[in-house]
């Protein structure tokens, strides 16, 4: 047999060849607004690793509203660092530090952890602004104010009684 005969046979053998769609690559797409004050409502919390830096991240995803507070006219994110080492941790003089002291209303007490969930369910004045990448989106550059209180917990029960019920 020919080496061209050879070469057809094999040809007539192989699968047709399907042409598949191009697979699609993912990325994260952030809202971009006008830059400016707004109000925010902070949905979400996360603290992560962050391997890119080698550092750890707290995120914190705010629903920006129109000025009715009816619309939500964006979701931004905040990113704040927490550090490099093995555990996450801050400083005193830290950005997550002062803004955990804010949005807590008071320093922390010894025992306090400094958990992200002091940030969540909260409304807060925020400074708008536009990275500075070949693709801009919007983020939240700083905190003007916190507009809603931590709410109370109480520790203990509201049917105990001081001295066996008597005051």
């Amino acid at each position: 047999m020919s080496a061209r005969r050879k070469l057809a046979i094999v040809h007539q053998q192989r699968p047709p060849l399907v042409h598949a769609a191009e697979p699609e690559i993912a990325w994260q797409d952030y809202d971009r607004i006008e830059p400016g004050v707004y109000f925010g409502y902070c949905k979400w919390a996360k603290r992560y690793q962050y391997p890119r830096f080698r550092r750890w991240t707290c995120l914190l995803r705010f629903d920006v509203l129109s000025d009715d507070l009816l619309q939500v006219l964006a979701r931004v994110p905040w990113w704040m660092s927490l550090g490099k080492r093995e555990k996450p941790h801050v400083g005193r003089g830290s950005r997550y530090f002062r803004e955990w002291v804010r949005a807590n209303g008071r320093p922390p007490t010894r025992g306090d952890r400094l958990s992200p969930k002091v940030f969540t369910r909260r409304m807060a004045r925020v400074e708008i602004a536009d990275t500075k990448s070949e693709a801009p989106y919007s983020v939240v550059r700083r905190i003007i104010s916190w507009e809603t209180a931590l709410q109370c917990r109480v520790n203990q029960s509201a049917s105990h009684t001081v001295n066996g019920g008597m005051g």
